[in-house]
């Protein structure tokens, strides 16, 4: 609580094969859906959920910088954080956003 989301790219992930793990996220903290937008498109690819907090998509070449949309399950209350992992990003890495939910009192 009072962190902003942060995206781990998890070890392993390619051009062709991005896994992400969710870290800090505050308010309900059930992420229902997640999306991800390469570099130079307007087309939002969801990516699948493989177990707790990490989340995939396979489908390639991608081509940072991406930009990354939650949506929570219990509200559909989404944020869209742009542009938060680099162009140069590189697995194992840790990038933060400027966002978070409304934490839950």
């Amino acid at each position: 609580r009072g962190k902003n989301i942060a995206f781990h790219v998890n070890a392993g992930s390619t051009d062709y094969w991005i896994s992400l793990l969710i870290e800090f996220e505050d308010g309900e903290g059930d992420i229902g859906s997640m999306h991800i937008r390469q570099a130079g498109s307007k087309e939002w690819i969801a990516m699948k959920h493989i177990w707790g907090a990490n989340w995939c998509v396979t489908r390639g070449p991608l081509k940072g910088p991406f930009s990354v949309k939650l949506t929570t399950l219990s509200n559909n209350k989404t944020l869209s954080a742009t542009d938060v992992i680099p162009q140069k990003w590189v697995p194992k890495a840790t990038y933060t956003s400027r966002l978070n939910f409304s934490p839950v009192l």
